[in-house]
């Protein structure tokens, strides 16, 4: 293309489930349209590289200009369709997203793609999709867009849409404000982080003391290479090393990066920093001898900065003292615990039960309590965990269900708030967010959903 086919439009129509679509750099003027169709990939046919710790959006910006669309993409009825590399620009929005009450449009992934437009939003979303991950791309609008980057008459499917490491602005010549490092840590406690995936690398916490690769402790806190973080189950400072990853760490990231930048995007300076705690095993478990791994991991994370704590982690048996020991430090440190109510459709098991942490259960697109979602009276908070979706190793998307993935939504707004607030104390966070929650079911607190409902 354009060798073999005269348009963008006409390579589109010819193309079979599986295909790409390859757009050689130059001005293509035209409407796009994809309708009713599956698995289909549209890639301008540049390079771009993108190292661990260097922002995505950057990296792909001036690669990607050189494949220009002067017009827009119009993706109806399909499903799978990934948009990349590509310059997308004209008068209206961008990209339109939508599909009918039948067939809807799902799975579409935008990314290292630059939208710069005069008049409308980067993105349009009709009333009939599922599942929209825009990734690495630079969103350049008109002065008076009352929106970042997408827009929708029905914007209610939060669950449906995930934007990391996007960039929105108002003048395409401008510079990204300076992120401040350290603004705000999250650690995530969990089965580890696929860091090199671009969507989540420019969100990841870097120790500014420690020289990579080196073997050396250099800034003396006990860890050896802890650049990211610190694998607890293999002893290292990488979870990318050693025995396997479990997806459940990064897809718990993704949704941690979402729920932060979706209140506090990169063009407001926002820093959320993700600290990779690995703690899980290969297979997502862990085992009675790894309790004090656990006391490990909450003191790396308070020593090193981290403002919240990221735990979807569900226990069966009762931990030790030190555990819970532990986790009172921290919060008496000021650092904000978010824990999962579980999955077994029972009363809550240790440290949900805690009085200390805040436990979150799941609620479905409807606010409705998930019907796996452990109750009990130390409930706090609910959020969106049925059906949501997130990165799996390697990048590619999927959907899952469980409160594991409604605490991250509930981490992500805390460190929002401390990102506005930094002397908040965590009894103040958790005062916010409960003002936050929109209460479902009988009025006033109830052991499904706590508070209520945090979107």
């Amino acid at each position: 293309m354009p060798e073999s086919f005269e348009s963008i439009q006409a390579a589109v129509d010819a193309a079979l489930p599986g295909d790409v679509v390859l757009v050689t750099p130059g001005t293509y003027r035209e409407t796009v349209v994809v309708d009713g169709q599956e698995d289909l990939t549209i890639r301008g046919d540049v390079e771009i590289t993108i190292p661990v710790g260097i922002v995505c959006w950057e990296a792909a910006r001036e690669p990607a200009l050189s494949v220009l669309v002067v017009g827009s993409v119009h993706v109806l009825s399909s499903r799978r369709i990934t948009l990349e590399a590509l310059t997308v620009t004209g008068p209206g929005s961008g990209i339109f997203i939508d599909g009918t009450p039948t067939s809807y449009t799902s799975d579409i992934a935008i990314r290292y793609c630059n939208l710069l437009y005069n008049n409308g939003c980067a993105v349009e979303l009709g009333d009939h999709y599922r599942r929209l991950a825009v990734t690495c791309c630079n969103a350049a609008m008109n002065v008076g867009q009352d929106c970042e980057i997408l827009s929708s008459t029905v914007f209610k499917h939060h669950d449906d849409v995930m934007v990391t490491c996007t960039l929105s602005f108002f003048d395409p010549e401008a510079e990204a404000p300076e992120r401040r490092p350290g603004d705000v840590i999250v650690a995530v406690i969990d089965s580890g982080i696929d860091r090199e995936l671009p969507a989540l690398s420019c969100r990841m916490w870097r120790n500014a003391g420690e020289i990579p690769g080196n073997g050396v402790d250099d800034d003396e806190n006990g860890y050896v290479d802890d650049v990211h973080g610190w694998d607890f189950q293999d002893g290292d400072g990488d979870s990318l090393v050693g025995s396997p990853l479990h997806w459940h760490g990064t897809f718990v990231a993704g949704l941690l990066a979402n729920s932060f930048e979706a209140r506090c995007p990169p063009s407001l300076g926002c820093g959320l920093w993700i600290m990779d705690l690995r703690f899980l095993d290969e297979d997502g478990f862990f085992c009675a001898a790894d309790w004090i791994r656990l006391v490990e991991a909450v003191e790396y994370a308070v020593d090193n900065g981290a403002r919240v704590i990221n735990f979807s982690i569900y226990a069966v048996a009762d931990p030790p003292p030190a555990v819970r020991e532990t986790f009172r430090s921290a919060i008496e440190r000021g650092v904000v615990i978010v824990a999962i109510a579980g999955n077994d459709a029972a009363g809550l098991g240790p440290i949900a039960d805690w009085e200390e942490v805040i436990t979150v259960g799941a609620v479905d697109r409807d606010l409705e309590p998930a019907p796996f979602s452990n109750v009990g009276g130390a409930v706090d908070l609910s959020a969106h965990g049925v059906d949501v979706f997130s990165f799996l190793p390697g990048g590619s998307l999927a959907s899952r269900s469980g409160t594991s993935f409604a605490a991250p939504c509930v981490a992500g707004l805390a460190a929002f708030h401390l990102s506005q607030s930094p002397d908040l104390t965590p009894e103040e966070v958790e005062a916010i967010l409960d003002a936050l929650a929109i209460d479902v079911g009988e009025p006033g607190p109830d052991p499904q959903t706590g508070e209520g409902a945090v979107e």
